[in-house]
Order: C-alpha cells, then structure tokens, then sequence
C-alpha cells in the first residue's frame, strides 16, 4: 500500500485564460487554444523540473459508490481507462490537515476482459485479492452503481528536493465533472511518500518539500490550494465548485481537548470559512462572499488572540503581514459596500426635503467606488503574493498537526484553565469600559471590538460554556456589537461623504443624521453593556 502527503493546488479557468493570453501576448478574446500548454510548459520550465522526463496520459474514468457510504468514509472507487490499459482502483484518503490528505493507494488491479465503454457496474470479482480493510468495507456497502464519469489529462513530473524527498507533480484538467457547468477543472496534485511515524524528523522534511514546491508552482502559475481536489469533493457528495457564501460554523471541540487540539479544531473551522469563500470573492467578489472572509479573518485573529502564546516566528513573520494586507483589502471593501447598500440609503430616505436626484448622484458615485475596491480584492486574490500566503498558513497548521515546533511553556496549561483565564480577562476588560455615551468615536469602536472578540472567543468555546453563556451572553454581545456597529457606520459615512465630494447641504444634512444615528446606538450599547451577564465555562 502507497502512502503519500496529498497537497491540491486549484487554477481557476478565468485566472488561467488571462494568465496564458498574457504569455503569448494576445488578447484573451482571441486565444485560440486552451491554456493548458502554456501551464505544462511553465511548470516544465521550472528549476527542479525542467531536468526530469515528464508523461502524459489522457484517460476516462468512471466512479461507483454505493448511497455515498464509500465517499462519506473517505473511499473512492474507480475505472480508469487509458489508450494503455483498463484498471480499476481503491484510494483512501484521511485528513491530516487543512489542506494536507493522507492518501493510501489501497487497491489496483487490470480489467482486460470489459471491452468497449461497457462500465455502468463495477465488477466486484475482482477484489477478490483486496486487502482485509477494503474488503470489510466492500462487503458492508452493498450493490454499486456508477456516480460519476469524466474524461481526464494528466501530464506528470517526478523531482528531488532539497529535504531528500521526492515530489510528483501531477497537472490534471478534468472535462464533463460538474453537469452544471462544462468549465474544465484544472488542478495541479503534488504528493510525497508519508513516513511511517508522523511524528519524526522525516515527517517534517516531507511537508517542507511538498510546500516549498507549491510556492514555486504559485510563484509561476495562477495556482491556488484548495481543502480538497475536485473529484474528492464529488466523491463525498458535495459541489465541485461553491456557488453560495460559507457562512461561520460551530467548532467540533471536545471538552476535554487540550490546547493544541483545541487550535487545531479552531483551524479546521476557519479553513473551511476562509477557502470556502475564496473563489466567490476572486471570480464576482459579491458582497457576502466579501463579507464572509472578512469575518473569517476576524475570527483568525481573534484565535490567534486566545492562544497568542502559540505565535512563532513564522507567524510573526511570514503569516501575520499578510493577514493584515488582505484584512485591510477586505475591511476597505465591506465599509463601502455596507455604505453604498445601507448607510447612505438610509441618510436619503431620511431627507424628506432635498431633491431625490442629488442623493441618486452620490450613490451612483459610492457605487463606482465600492465596485473599483473590489476589482482591487479580486486582484489581490488572483496574485502569486495571495497564493504564497494562504500556503504558509496552511504549512503552519500542518507543522502544529505534527507537533514538529516546540511547544510554547503555556501550552502546559489546560485548555479549561487557560480559556477561563482568557474569558474572565476579557470580560473584565470590557466591563470596565467607561460611560459609552462619554467616549468620542473610536473609543466606543474600540469597546465594539472588545465585545465582537469575546463573542467569537464564546463561539469557539461554546462545548465548555453553561447554556446561560452559550445563549443569553453571547446574543447580548451579538446585539452589542450591531448596535455599535450602526453607530460606527454612521461615522465612518461621514468621512465617505468627504472623499465624494458631496455638496455642503448633503454633508450639513448627513452631520446631523449620523451625529443622531450615534447618540441613539450609544445610548443602547452602553444599556446592552450593563446588562452583560458574566460568560462562564464549565469545570
């Protein structure tokens, strides 16, 4: 049985049809051929690979499941044909990270006697020699039927690394797998043997080859890592691509987990958040996908808060910078669309007295602007800068699954003990607050902040709440921070006005509406607060 690190890089057709149409310097409406030459032809291009023979194989592929129970269990069953040879296989594979699969070749064995295109059943005989853990599971599911069916390229490269671990490289472009949409999907597989202790130096070498060796493939290419490859989604039942915003999702925590594995939870929840979202804000950056991964790098943060003690130096230096270039990006283009759809509709309605086509200009002019920063997030996120990025979180979730860092001395503590501590202080903090009618704008925004970082605190430590906490505490703070939320909004819609350039009666007005919209949402934050009730943890 073949065990190999699995680590899925995603090249989204418009990002690889401008990409190829700017190498050959033509306009992508005139782009002839399909991109896939132009990517196989980089990727051979490259230092560690250029040197190494490379393959090609383009193939069918047919595969069975019997009512998902294979997929949902992490099995994949399939036919493949080639000009070559007929074969069917069994892959297994088991999560080791965001990002990272274990993935076992379990089973493959030749199919010579199926002629033709005759593969709607699959031909249990022959797994007369499968190992005891997939028979087991064969003989559980039942009769089979065909799920899917595809036609595939694969173009393959194998090299040597500097860690003294060898890399495949595997370039696929995959027809007719999503029935809704006939957009090729094009993905690039890079695996490495797995070693049989995960816990040793070798372990580790592995997974600096594999992403070493993805940076320099999104360094050249459009090439994006993905939670799982498109086919393995299928497989389990779910879309190939995302159509809809993820929204934040309760953390799978134990209540006896430690704090590592408390972090390692917290990351599998903000990947599925974060990622989730990516290719919605890249390819239409709509107005909830943008919301969503704001939210979901707010929640980063506010991890990152809770167990800060976990912050190395390659967080420090190579994760933290960027977190903070796309927040910023990301923060710019919410505060807009929130005033170009909200705020400043508002401010119209309210103005019974002024022509209804002065307020129309300057939301036509918002609008252009909001439109201009988010052309700027879908920049940001189709570049090499983004990619890198979201690989190097994803090596630092991968490395804390091995434990190949040192463990800081806090971690010693246990998770219960360290996360009262973390909510009592946090609390306090926020308790303390002075009169919120008496502080000027960014002071009450800083007390918002405070109450949305112990909401999502609460959030992720709901299985150690008391339902009172779980309930009451956190939709009060819920309520605390929208209502400060109004107000800040309010205020930040004056500064938007100014850059618009709007007439003074328009700013006059808007200063009266938003200095009134402040007044009342102070007034209610600062009930909300005093009414807080205090957040407790079980044990």
């Amino acid at each position: 049985m073949t065990r190999v690190f699995e680590l899925v890089l995603d090249i989204p057709a418009a990002a690889a049809h401008d990409w190829a149409a700017a190498r050959i310097h033509r306009r992508r409406d005139e782009l002839a051929a399909q991109p896939d030459a132009s990517i196989v032809a980089a990727l051979t291009a490259l230092p560690a690979m250029k040197r190494r023979r490379r393959s090609e194989a383009r193939l069918a592929v047919y595969g069975f499941d019997s009512k998902g129970t294979l997929g949902a269990a992490g099995w994949r069953l399939a036919i493949e044909v080639s000009e070559a040879r007929q074969r069917v296989i069994a892959v297994h594979g088991k999560p080791h990270a965001p990002a990272m699969t274990i993935r076992d070749a379990a089973f493959q064995a030749p199919l010579d006697s199926i002629a033709g295109d005759a593969f709607d059943t699959l031909p249990l005989a022959v797994f007369g020699s499968a190992p005891p853990v997939l028979a087991s599971i064969l003989d559980e599911a039942g009769a089979y039927e065909r799920t899917m069916s595809f036609a595939c390229t694969r173009t393959r490269w194998s090299l040597p690394t500097q860690y003294g671990v060898p890399i495949d490289v595997v370039f696929e472009r995959i027809d007719g797998l999503d029935q809704d949409d006939p957009t090729p999907v094009r993905e690039i597989h890079l695996t490495t043997p797995v070693p049989s202790d995960l816990q040793d130096v070798h372990s580790t070498h592995a997974q600096l080859a594999l992403f070493a060796a993805a940076r320099d493939i999104a360094a050249a290419l459009p090439a994006f890592a993905v939670l799982d490859g498109a086919v393995e989604r299928l497989s389990r039942g779910e879309p190939v691509r995302e159509h809809e915003p993820v929204h934040a999702a309760p953390v799978d925590l134990d209540g006896d987990a430690t704090q590592r594995d408390a972090l390692l939870a917290i990351g599998w929840n903000l990947a599925r958040h974060w990622l989730g979202n990516e290719a919605g804000v890249r390819e239409a950056a709509s107005v909830e996908f943008v919301h969503q991964m704001r939210v979901a790098q707010r929640r980063l943060k506010t991890a990152m808060r809770l167990f800060r003690h976990w912050q190395d130096d390659a967080w420090t230096t190579q994760i933290a910078p960027g977190l903070k270039w796309l927040g910023d990006l990301l923060g710019d283009a919410r505060d807009w669309d929130v005033f170009a759809d909200s705020t400043l509709p508002a401010l119209a309605a309210a103005d019974t007295y002024a022509d209804a086509a002065r307020w129309d200009a300057t939301r036509e002019a918002a609008n252009a602007h909001r439109l201009t920063l988010r052309a700027r997030v879908q920049q940001a996120l189709a570049s090499p800068g983004y990619a890198v990025l979201v690989l190097a979180w994803l090596e630092w979730q991968g490395a804390l699954a091995d434990d190949a860092r040192a463990l800081p001395e806090a971690a010693g503590r246990t998770l219960r003990k360290h996360a009262k501590k973390s909510v009592s202080k946090a609390y306090e903090k926020l308790a303390a607050a002075p009169k919120l009618t008496t502080l000027d704008d960014a002071s009450r925004h800083r007390e918002r902040i405070r109450a949305k970082r112990l909401r999502y605190t609460l959030e992720f430590l709901a299985p150690l709440a008391t339902k009172k906490t779980r309930v009451d505490v956190s939709k009060t703070l819920s309520r605390m921070q929208g209502v400060l939320g109004d107000g800040n909004d309010a205020a930040v819609a004056l500064g938007f006005l100014e850059q618009l350039d709007v007439d003074p009666y328009q700013l006059g007005f808007a200063r009266g509406w938003c200095e009134a919209a402040k007044r009342y949402t102070a007034r209610e934050g600062e009930r909300l607060l005093r009414q807080l009730g205090k957040p407790r943890l079980d044990g």
